[in-house]
This record gives C-alpha cells, sequence and structure tokens, in this order.
C-alpha cells in the first residue's frame, strides 16, 4: 500500500514558496508580495479561495494559485476531488486571477478563469465520477494512475487519471484529478506562457 504524505508534501510546498517569490521579483518585477500561509483568519479565507499569494505587478493587485510538482512530466494537473467525493477541487473555489505552475527548471502562468471555464464546461463533462469510482475499486488504498482517452469537442486526448491516497494519524481520503497535455490549451485558447526557470 502506498500513501500520499500530506504533510510532507505541505512541508515541500512551503520550501518551494522561496523560489517563487524569486521568480516573482526578478522575472515579473512583482512588487508587495503577501504570503497567505498562517493560520489568521484572512489568511484562511484566501486558503479557501484557492489565493496562495498576492502581489502587486504594474500598480495592479494580483492573486495567484501555486501549484509546485517535485517531476516535469509536460502536462497539467487538474485536481477534481480534493477528498473525493465529498470536496471539489480547487479550480471549484478558486478566486485566483493566475495559476503559476512551477517545474524544477520552468514556470507556466495560466489564466485561471479562462481554465475554469474550460474545466466546468468541457473537461468535468467528459470525466465522470464513474472513471474515479472505478480506479478506487481496483486500487484501494493506494496510488494510482492510468491513461484514457477522452474527446472535447472534435478533439481527442490521451490524458491520465491520477488517485492520490492519502493519510494521517486520524483519516484517510482520495484526491483525484487528471493530468492533461499542455497543448490542450493551447487547442482551446487558454492563455499559458512559459518561463524557464
Amino acid at each position: 500500500m502506498n500513501s500520499h504524505n500530506f504533510s510532507d508534501s505541505m512541508q515541500s510546498e512551503q520550501k518551494s514558496q522561496k523560489r517563487a517569490d524569486d521568480f516573482y521579483l526578478n522575472y515579473l518585477k512583482a512588487t508587495d508580495i503577501v504570503r497567505y500561509n498562517r493560520n489568521t483568519k484572512i489568511d484562511m479565507k484566501m486558503q479557501r479561495s484557492d489565493i496562495d499569494v498576492s502581489f502587486k505587478r504594474n500598480g495592479k493587485v494580483i492573486k495567484i494559485s501555486e501549484k509546485f510538482r517535485a517531476k516535469d512530466f509536460n502536462d497539467l494537473y487538474i485536481e477534481f476531488y480534493s477528498k473525493f467525493p465529498d470536496i471539489r477541487g480547487w479550480l471549484d473555489k478558486s478566486n485566483a486571477d493566475y495559476i503559476t505552475y512551477f517545474f524544477p527548471t520552468r514556470v507556466f502562468i495560466i489564466d485561471e478563469k479562462a481554465l475554469s471555464e474550460f474545466y466546468k464546461n468541457c473537461l468535468s463533462n467528459t470525466v465522470s465520477d464513474d472513471i474515479f469510482k472505478r480506479l478506487i475499486e481496483q486500487y484501494p488504498n493506494d496510488n494510482a494512475q492510468k491513461a484514457r482517452w477522452i474527446k472535447i469537442q472534435d478533439h481527442s486526448y490521451k490524458i491520465q487519471i491520477i488517485q492520490a491516497y492519502n493519510k494521517t494519524e486520524n483519516a484517510s481520503w482520495y484526491t483525484m484529478g487528471i493530468a492533461i497535455p499542455f497543448y490542450v490549451l493551447d487547442d482551446f485558447d487558454i492563455y499559458c506562457k512559459k518561463f524557464n526557470f
């Protein structure tokens, strides 16, 4: 049985925040960076809205949802459920302006509103809960990944269905999502800019 260690993920994310701040300062020329990672009322409100950090750029406040991946699989992971089947994933609740998606040697900035619309209007209609249920039945109490072809409008794409089995001292749950190739964003005119970093 393999489980995803939620505490380790949180610690890894906190270590990655310095690198993210360097990117915002040096590549985006951002100022006034504010992180929402404490247990205060305002920080918790921002986290529930999937906003990890905000900064000013050209005088405008930009709200960011950060995603960090330890390996570069050249795909975008989209969380459908943070706790299957009851708690929907980050795109369902996000009020961020952009997603910054960090790999070890590159960063993508993605328009959150356009991605959210694509998710709600196309992906969530194409990937049903039954697909996630079957994966859990096949791999109970374990992490799993399975390739699948889906059709969106006139396009066919090979995606990965991803199951993370999370376990803490007091609870266990499944986080369910999919990984799509980045070129899907181009096909549907979703703003996505790549930086080598």
